[in-house]
């Protein structure tokens, strides 16, 4: 059974790696097709939750889950928002030590709805900051985790499809917070890297902040 696990893990791996490198192309094409329809986004979190949570104990890592039941429904690729959410949290993962937090959470505003994982772990430095979103670029400090540097780039792909935005706050020692502002009316399908209208609320805190096109800290 030992070796069996071994080996479905092994193949797991390359599987994910496929997978994101054939969403990449289509991205890039210009054929990716949104499938848009409404879903309770506490129910999706739930999911995502209960998929990682195993991984985290194994890391001695602590969830704190901050969606409350009645963040409502969004309107949008149900299975792509819960790619990002996955990437989001391996990588917030991969990057915390055993005893670190990881934050999963969302929230509803007048205009959008805010998705954001955080963590405690190593932080990204203020030079590599504008460059984690790029496709295969992996940090320093994270030379020696496996990975193609291709998570957090279909991210902000995802989510600058959606018409949204992503912001990256991050302090090297002291972790890192990547936010996602989904507006809560779908817009046109932009292509990724193009600039999209961002909620009044959401472009206000960017300008602050400087954050990184598509990305949450």
């Amino acid at each position: 059974l030992e070796y069996a696990r071994g080996i479905l893990d092994s193949s797991h791996h390359p599987l994910l790696l496929v997978n994101d490198i054939l969403d990449l192309a289509t991205i890039e094409s210009g054929h990716i097709v949104l499938e848009r329809e409404p879903f309770d986004l506490h129910a999706t979190f739930v999911t995502v939750l209960s998929l990682t949570r195993d991984q985290a104990r194994r890391q001695d890592l602590t969830i704190e889950f901050e969606c409350p039941a009645d963040v409502g429904w969004l309107d949008a690729d149900e299975r792509r928002i819960k790619q990002v959410l996955f990437n989001l949290m391996s990588n917030a993962m991969k990057f915390t030590s055993p005893g670190g937090t990881i934050g999963l959470g969302a929230a509803r505003g007048p205009n959008e709805i805010v998705l954001w994982v955080s963590d405690t772990g190593v932080g990204i430095p203020l030079k590599e900051r504008e460059r984690v979103f790029q496709r295969f670029y992996k940090t320093r400090a994270g030379t020696h985790h496996a990975g193609a540097g291709l998570g957090l780039s279909l991210v902000r792909s995802f989510i600058e499809l959606h018409g949204g935005s992503v912001e990256l706050r991050s302090e090297p020692g002291e972790g890192t917070t990547i936010r996602c502002y989904l507006p809560l009316t779908p817009k046109p399908e932009a292509q990724p890297g193009t600039s999209a209208e961002i909620p009044a609320e959401a472009a206000t805190e960017s300008a602050a902040t400087q954050p990184v096109p598509g990305l949450l800290s």
